[in-house]
């Protein structure tokens, strides 16, 4: 409307300092402010408050759950330990919900997949030394089936990665939600 800051606050009876915060995006101006700014600017109150839409909001979150899902790859072979990167970016994120399921699910197959892999390995040694009969000969075996468990973990963050592009929803639908 051709106000300076100066005008705007003057008119609207409001301090210049806000005005420029509110500008700035520094603050998130109250409810009785954006009303007293709409009525100077001759605006409706809805054209005042602009929030994010679904659609920019799912932008962000997949683009988050996708940076989370691949930060399990830095540390794909030790397993527990990748799940410290993935859930730190969980937690620091504010464009991934708290309750977010996907993530919840990500998480869940890193904990699970890290069990499994730990149990299948004591599994496939104890079996291989029971089966070749010297303790230590089996160690071979076990390792192959932990390069395998590896493979598999790799294929499912390729795959979920591939879902969270296509914007899927329907991401690791065979892990239950533990979190």
């Amino acid at each position: 409307m051709g106000l300076s800051q100066e005008a705007l606050a003057e008119k609207a009876n409001v301090s210049l300092s806000t005005i420029q915060r509110i500008e700035k995006g520094t603050v998130k101006p109250r409810a009785f402010t954006i009303k007293v700014l709409a009525e100077t600017l001759g605006f409706d109150i809805s054209e005042l408050i602009s929030t994010p839409t679904d659609n920019e909001n799912s932008q962000l979150s997949f683009s988050s759950l996708k940076k989370m899902n691949l930060s399990t790859l830095f540390l794909v072979f030790v397993p527990f330990i990748n799940l410290i990167i993935p859930i730190v970016l969980w937690k620091k994120s504010k464009k991934i919900q708290s309750k977010n399921i996907v993530a919840g699910k990500i998480i869940s197959f890193q904990l699970l997949w890290s069990i499994v892999a730990i149990i299948g390995m004591g599994i496939t040694l104890f079996i291989s030394n029971i089966i070749i009969g010297k303790a230590g000969d089996g160690l071979f075996i076990s390792i192959l089936f932990y390069l395998l468990a590896v493979l598999f973990n790799v294929f499912i963050i390729v795959k979920t990665s591939s879902q969270l592009n296509k914007k899927s929803k329907n991401v690791l639908s065979f892990v239950p939600n533990l979190f």
